[in-house]
């Protein structure tokens, strides 16, 4: 077990009683509350717990600066939906949970996120599954529409990549990377990385 556990936990809300409520089941860890988006962007290799009750500005950036930045994420909302898990995780994120959620629950998030791993709600992951065996065939047909570098690009993105990560794997600079996605939303007619994967998991 050579993972060093994250002790240092951040959480991002504007529900005081979240703040109370979680810093009760976690008296083993180091907790604190940010109430700035500013203050968030600024910490590195923290575990940060999201609560979607804060709207998160520019949240593809705002993820992307908080893992580029050593840190793992919580994701939690009131009524949780298997869509918004999988943008959640699509965007890079290391779990997604109910913010109502019991005790034994958000400390099993905690040691499985610090563990390496990604974790779920259980009825999330039911649904997740039960919807696994979607046709992939149509996917190739949205992908035609592209030319074979932004098809490379788009590959990436679905399953998740940071325009980082993309430009790495593919020996591009991340100005190309960038031109590839604006081009990929455009012959797609899709605003963001959201409605692109929508797009390809409708088909």
């Amino acid at each position: 077990r050579g993972c060093l556990s994250m002790k240092k936990i951040s959480l991002y809300t504007n529900l005081k009683r979240d703040y109370e409520k979680m810093k009760n089941s976690l008296i083993d860890y180091d907790l604190k509350n940010i109430e700035n988006w500013e203050e968030l962007l600024t910490l590195k290799e923290n575990l940060i717990i999201i609560n979607t009750s804060v709207n998160l500005d520019k949240e593809e950036e705002t993820i992307e600066i908080l893992l580029e930045n050593g840190n793992k994420i919580l994701i939690l909302e009131s009524t949780p939906k298997l869509i918004n898990a999988q943008n959640w995780l699509l965007l890079g994120v290391h779990g997604y949970g109910n913010s109502m959620m019991n005790d034994i629950y958000l400390k099993s998030a905690i040691q499985t996120i610090n563990n390496g791993l990604t974790w779920l709600i259980p009825d999330i992951t039911m649904e997740i599954l039960s919807k696994l065996n979607s046709d992939s065939l149509n996917q190739k047909d949205v992908l035609n529409q592209l030319s074979k570098a932004e098809q490379q690009v788009a590959i990436l993105l679905k399953d998740g990549l940071s325009n980082t990560k993309i430009s790495e794997e593919l020996k591009l600079s991340i100005n190309t990377v960038k031109s590839h996605i604006k081009n990929i939303y455009l012959k797609l007619d899709v605003k963001d990385r959201f409605s692109f994967i929508n797009l390809l998991n409708k088909n």
